[in-house]
């Protein structure tokens, strides 16, 4: 049995991957997205790909609708299209806390009489703004609970929580490089860890690295003070170690950062999907 295709790595509200919409068609349908989720809170979705592979649209549909937890969690509130262009194929998947405004008559419409002609005509483009709009105006004529907005006091916060964490990680994880990488390597790990955990506990990146920086910072200055001790002095051996594992762990760094800096990619709320929608085909 084939095995399913992965889940496409969505990093704006649309993902095509088959070059099936203009730039500015794509740059103008993720403005619109990202405006409805700032004002509604409720996240939309667009997927185009060649194909579902050995899967049903439905199958297909239901797996990156859940993957990607799309919709804000406890509401549920997120809608994913999805267009297979080789297969002909064109599925509305609606989440929970939509599935009164979007019923599946309602969305089998909008792929009937939005999506479906435009396609047979081969303006691709046509019927997935048609049907874009159309999910907007219903969704924001829908009662959902407020997007919430951060303050500007609240983002300054996150900041400074984030740069203090970050340096803190930095000092606590190249120090122990002084007198030996093991103790670097363990530390980054229990660093990334407590990251880990503490975000799971508070949804929030910044606290994750404050918390790994302060834990960080400790091991890494008192293991490299008592193993400098136990050791006599012999530390200067570790010293090229130092500089050659530096740039590592910098770019490992960087690359921790940016994951939570890029603000203005798209990432999933946490929304449940149970199979309501629509499903057509061109």
């Amino acid at each position: 049995m084939a095995e399913p295709l992965p889940v496409p790595e969505v990093t704006e509200h649309v993902y095509d991957s088959v070059n099936m919409l203009e730039a500015d068609t794509r740059a103008q349908l993720n403005q619109t997205l990202k405006k409805l989720e700032e004002e509604k809170g409720a996240q939309v979705v667009v997927i185009i790909i060649p194909t579902t592979g050995a899967e049903s649209i439905e199958e297909y549909g239901i797996r990156v609708a859940e993957t990607l937890a799309v919709g804000r969690k406890d509401v549920d509130d997120g809608v994913v299209l999805i267009v297979a262009r080789d297969d002909r194929k064109v599925r509305i998947e609606v989440g929970y806390g939509l599935e009164g405004a979007i019923p599946d008559a309602v969305a089998n419409r909008i792929i009937q009489d939005r999506i479906v002609p435009a396609f047979r005509a081969g303006n691709f483009a046509a019927g997935i703004e048609d049907a874009v709009t159309t999910l907007d105006k219903i969704i924001r004529g829908e009662e959902l609970p407020e997007p919430v907005q951060k303050s500007e006091d609240e983002l300054i916060l996150f900041s400074v929580f984030s740069l203090i964490g970050g340096i803190f990680t930095l000092v606590g994880v190249l120090v122990p490089l002084l007198v030996g990488r093991w103790l670097a390597i363990t530390n980054f790990i229990i660093a990334a860890l407590v990251a880990y955990f503490v975000y799971l506990a508070s949804d929030n990146w910044a606290f994750g690295l404050f918390a790994s920086g302060i834990i960080s910072f400790f091991i890494g200055i008192f293991g490299t003070v008592m193993t400098a001790a136990q050791a006599g002095g012999g530390s200067g051996s570790s010293s090229g170690s130092f500089s050659s594992s530096g740039s590592s762990y910098s770019s490992s760094s960087s690359s921790f950062s940016s994951g939570f800096s890029s603000s203005s990619s798209f990432s999933g709320g946490g929304g449940s999907f149970g199979g309501g929608g629509a499903s057509g085909s061109w």
